[in-house]
C-alpha cells in the first residue's frame, strides 16, 4: 500500500518511544487499525448518507443495521454487547436519536424490558446500505483471489487481538482502581527475610517515640 510504504519510508515505525528494536511489526499493526478504524467511519458514514439523504456518525450506523440484522428486537444491552461498547448513556442517546429520525421504534413488551426494531423507512434505508454495499465494496473483495481463505486468518487474528487488548485494558483498570485506593506498593524482598510493612511502622512511630521518651 502506498500510506504503508510512505510511513516506513520516514522510518516511523523505527525506534520510537513505542516500539524498540523487536516492536516494529506490532506498532505498524497498531498503525493499521487506526487507518482501518478511520476508512471504515469515512465508508461507513458516506455510504449511509448516500442511501438516506442524512449525515449520521459511525456510532449511529452501526447501531441502526445491528438493530437490523436477523429483524429482531434487540436492548440496549445487547447493541452496546454486539459493538463491544461500554459507554451505555452513549448507546441511550444514540438510540433516542434513531427514533426521533424515524429509523427505529420501541418493540411491544414491558416498559421494563425496551427493545427496539427498525421501522419501514429503516428497513428501506439498511436495504439500500447492503445492496450498495455489495456493489462497491464487496465486488471488490470478489476479484482479490482467495479473498475467502484470506479473510479467515484475518478475522482470527483480529478476534485475538480484541481479547487482548481486553485483557490488557482490564489489567490497567485494576491497577488504577488499587492506586485510587491507596493501596501499599508490592515490596521486593530477599528470600528467607520477612518483607517490613512500611505503612504500618510508619504510623506507629510517634508512639514509639513517646515511650521511649519517658
Amino acid at each position: 500500500m502506498k500510506v504503508e510504504k510512505e510511513l516506513e519510508e520516514m522510518g516511523l515505525y523505527q525506534q520510537t518511544h513505542l516500539s524498540q528494536e523487536d516492536e516494529t511489526a506490532f506498532i505498524e499493526f497498531e498503525f493499521a487499525l487506526h487507518h482501518i478504524m478511520e476508512a471504515f467511519g469515512r465508508w461507513s458514514t458516506e455510504l449511509h448518507e448516500h442511501v438516506s439523504g442524512r449525515v449520521m456518525p459511525v456510532q449511529d450506523v452501526s447501531m441502526l443495521q445491528i438493530i437490523r440484522m436477523k429483524d429482531t428486537p434487540k436492548s440496549a444491552t445487547e447493541i452496546a454487547k454486539y459493538l463491544n461498547r461500554t459507554d451505555s448513556a452513549n448507546v441511550l442517546y444514540g438510540l433516542r436519536k434513531l427514533e426521533k429520525l424515524g429509523l427505529i421504534e420501541k418493540s411491544p413488551g414491558p416498559p421494563r424490558e425496551t427493545t427496539y426494531q427498525v421501522t419501514e423507512e429503516g428497513r428501506g434505508i439498511t436495504d439500500r446500505y447492503a445492496a450498495k454495499r455489495r456493489e462497491l465494496l464487496l465486488s471488490l473483495i470478489d476479484r482479490m483471489s482467495q479473498s475467502g481463505s484470506m479473510f479467515e486468518g484475518v478475522n482470527r487474528a483480529l478476534w485475538l487481538m480484541s481479547g487482548l487488548y481486553e485483557q490488557a485494558a482490564r489489567t490497567v483498570s485494576v491497577i488504577s482502581c488499587l492506586s485510587d485506593a491507596g493501596a501499599a506498593p508490592t515490596v521486593l524482598t530477599l528470600p528467607g527475610k520477612p518483607r517490613k510493612n512500611t505503612r504500618a511502622a510508619r504510623s506507629d512511630a510517634p508512639v514509639r517515640a513517646r515511650k521511649a521518651a519517658s
